[in-house]
């Protein structure tokens, strides 16, 4: 729902309901998406970074938007009364793991005990193997400081992300009853992935959910490369965005984490292989600045400028709409940064508020440029990406996505800065998309109420036809340092 589109298989899980709470339940799940659709926030992708790719308009299947999230189990059942390859399967983590690659798994695996107060893996010091919990329960506890992480029970794996990274444990964990569990040594688990990837690939993706989910991030306080990691900033579909501060030097910056989920995602490397080498070549104030990257714990790593503030996806959830004057400022300092991409070959290809950066001096900052595109290159026939609110018609159909493209994005960022509303809501891409093609500029529509300027500019953005619409960047540009953005409190 957050990501504008329609739950998946809602209707198949109510079916599942105990009669005396289906009706209830449904009711509250379609007061919770009127909610969330008369919101600025709610009928978006919620990080900055999450985008849509998939075939339009003939989707019957729409695209996934993964931000699973981990949390500590309040009742503990127990694999212990099934057979070995059926605990596998059973796990979530293995689920999707074929027979033979489950069965591999199983033959390798070793059932243990462990008394209560045992520790079964320690911070520090690399793990002894990947454990799959069969009974009992055990804690989860950064020693260093001094925090408990989580609770896990029967169905838990753990040493998943010292295995994959070879990397020593990040946390330890101790049994709090007495517990039964698989033991695969570190030297099966190596010998396993050369022969089955698949299996690196599942615990990819739980080393993923669990970075992206979990209050406690195993990685804040590392020092990855050059940079210590202080906090995790951001969180979203494709990276996971750290503060961080370099080593030597102490200098502030950002480090953006490409999931390990991807890691055999040739896809999703080339796009985050694309953004570094686009933001390379950009050098411009309204631009987030490159600093390097590098590859580190089995995935890669971006280094950028650390922007002291907020996006502006945050900015409208805590202050709701702007004023005119505010918004032209940031408008201005957008267009500094799109007039200088588009002159060096560049699209963004995703402008929305999550993609907008304001620090605490006003100074407004584009990023994310991991689905941007050079003007000389192709899209892929049949692809659209992008986030729907904001992509304009062409878009959704891959054809002639050029600097209009990116017109149309802001116009639509424009309007929901005056309102605090996003201009285009809907269920998913087709309904979005017939929206827009009905959706003509007139005095009415786009429903905002401003100075016959500001609006003629937004007219001129939201033109349904690329060739149609008129962006003069130097008028807009001009407004760039028209309103004391700083005293917004971020």
């Amino acid at each position: 729902m957050r990501a504008g589109e329609n739950p998946i298989g809602v209707d198949k899980l109510l079916a599942e309901v105990p009669d005396k709470y289906r009706v209830a339940l449904r009711d509250e799940l379609e007061r919770y998406q009127t909610d969330v659709e008369s919101s600025s926030i709610g009928n978006q992708a919620t990080a900055s970074d999450v985008a849509l790719a998939t075939d339009f308009p003939d989707s019957a299947e729409l695209a996934e938007i993964s931000r699973s999230a981990a949390s500590a189990p309040t009742e503990h059942s127990s694999l212990g009364d099934l057979s070995g390859t059926a605990a596998v399967t059973r796990c979530e983590t293995f689920a999707n793991l074929s027979a033979e690659v489950a069965e591999s798994l199983r033959s390798r695996l070793v059932e243990q005990s462990f008394a209560a107060g045992t520790p079964l893996l320690i911070q520090g010091e690399p793990a002894r193997g990947l454990l799959l919990l069969l009974t009992g329960s055990v804690d989860i506890v950064d020693v260093l400081a001094g925090e408990r992480i989580d609770v896990d029970g029967a169905g838990s794996v753990m040493g998943e992300m010292s295995l994959l990274t070879d990397q020593p444990c990040s946390a330890s964990v101790t049994a709090t009853t007495d517990v039964t569990a698989f033991v695969l040594s570190a030297a099966d688990y190596h010998e396993l992935k050369l022969a089955h990837p698949e299996l690196e690939i599942a615990l990819s993706q739980l080393v993923s959910d669990r970075l992206g989910g979990r209050k406690h991030d195993a990685l804040c306080g590392k020092v990855i490369g050059n940079y210590r990691l202080d906090r995790c900033i951001n969180r979203g579909g494709m990276g996971v965005v750290y503060g961080a501060t370099h080593s030597q030097t102490g200098a502030p910056a950002a480090l953006k984490m490409l999931r390990h989920r991807f890691i055999y995602d040739d896809t999703m490397q080339n796009r985050f292989d694309q953004e570094a080498s686009l933001l390379a070549r950009l050098r411009h104030d309204n631009v987030v600045s490159y600093q390097e990257n590098f590859v580190a714990y089995r995935t890669r790593f971006l280094v950028l400028d650390l922007c002291d503030g907020a996006d502006l996806f945050q900015l409208l959830r805590k202050h709701g709409p702007l004023n005119e004057s505010a918004t032209r400022s940031i408008l201005g300092q957008i267009a500094k940064g799109l007039q200088y991409a588009h002159q060096a070959g560049v699209i963004h290809r995703d402008l929305k508020p999550g993609n907008v950066l304001v620090d605490r001096k006003g100074v407004v900052k584009l990023t994310d440029f991991g689905l941007s595109k050079l003007l000389e290159s192709e899209v892929p026939a049949g692809k659209a990406v992008g986030t729907p609110a904001y992509m304009p018609p062409e878009q959704f159909r891959s054809e002639n996505v050029g600097p209009a493209s990116d017109w149309y994005a802001l116009g639509c960022l424009a309007c929901e800065m005056l309102t605090g509303r996003i201009l285009f809501r809907g269920s998913d891409w087709r309904n979005l998309y017939e929206q827009k093609l009905l959706s003509k500029t007139s005095s009415q529509w786009p429903p905002i109420t401003v100075s016959p300027e500001l609006r003629a500019v937004i007219v001129g953005l939201l033109a349904q036809q690329p060739e149609d619409r008129v962006f003069d960047y130097e008028s807009v540009i001009g407004w760039a340092d028209t309103a004391p953005l700083q005293l917004i409190q971020l």
